[in-house]
């Protein structure tokens, strides 16, 4: 009789326990939206589109974030953007920047007002000269057009500085398109930086300080609660492939939705069948 009450006792604890647990309700996924431009330039470079559905396909099986895709331009669902949590910019830039148009642009503005965190890949970090708003304000930094240089290099990346963004990134070089010389806040916090050759130095502003290391890569903390970052390689598709470049920006997309970063940063695999899916047809 007594194991008989025990093991009731025992079996009513478990379902208890159950369904307690059950009844914890989850948080709800943070929502990123990557918002990925039109076509643009040759076979192979700035593939927007294909860059934009290989970053939803490494985030498939996160359990606190789901990823919105935007593929050909500006979403026109306008809720969207105004209420994700953070918004991923990867598209052409200056005088064509969608974050120039008033509705996008107010859009962008909205979401960041709630802290909504904002980053941008290569070109979408380009605006016209003596236009930087709003890039300047929310993401921190940006490249002008005129001013700011642009040119093919090898970076290489010595150092890396502590930051949630950079756990598991190891040292590593990247041959890309990485603009530098650029117009930055001066609270942003530098994550890449190397020395062009001054061969790349293409505009009369970054030639008068020959030898200099330059930011390509930063973030921002910003005094509305946002988080944001920018990157400026990524003109090659191909260049996915390098396992810390990826890293780094995979752990900048849960940054800046105010997630952590696992210690030894996302993990995720790409293969050359991968890279070759989802192309422009250029």
């Amino acid at each position: 009789m007594n194991r008989l009450l025990f093991l009731i006792f025992t079996g009513c604890l478990l379902v208890g326990s159950q369904i307690g647990q059950a009844s914890v309700p989850q948080p709800p996924k943070k929502k990123l939206v990557v918002i990925a431009g039109t076509p643009s330039h040759k076979a192979g470079e700035h593939e927007y589109n294909a860059g934009a559905i290989l970053i939803k396909q490494w985030f498939a099986r996160a359990p606190d974030l789901d990823v919105t895709v935007c593929l050909n331009g500006w979403p026109s669902d306008s809720t969207l953007v105004p209420n994700a949590d953070g918004i991923l910019l990867f598209m052409d830039g200056k005088m064509t920047h969608l974050v120039l148009t008033p509705n996008c642009k107010r859009q962008l503005l909205e979401a960041a007002r709630r802290g909504a965190g904002v980053a941008a890949l290569h070109y979408g970090v380009t605006l016209p000269a003596g236009n930087g708003d709003p890039l300047l304000n929310i993401l921190g930094g940006f490249k002008e057009d005129t001013y700011s240089a642009h040119g093919f290099w090898t970076s290489d990346f010595k150092t890396i500085p502590r930051h949630p963004i950079t756990q598991g990134v190891k040292p590593f070089s990247v041959y890309d398109e990485c603009y530098f010389f650029l117009r930055f806040r001066p609270d942003v916090k530098p994550i890449l930086t190397a020395t062009p050759p001054d061969s790349v130095r293409n505009t009369a502003a970054s030639r008068a300080f020959p030898g200099r290391p330059e930011t390509v890569s930063w973030v921002y903390e910003r005094p509305d609660g946002g988080r944001s970052f920018g990157n400026t390689a990524l003109h090659f598709h191909r260049n996915w492939a390098n396992d810390n470049l990826r890293k780094l920006i995979l752990n900048a997309c849960r940054w800046i939705c105010h997630l952590d970063v696992p210690p030894g940063g996302v993990e995720s695999v790409v293969s050359e069948a991968d890279l070759a899916k989802n192309l422009d047809p250029k």
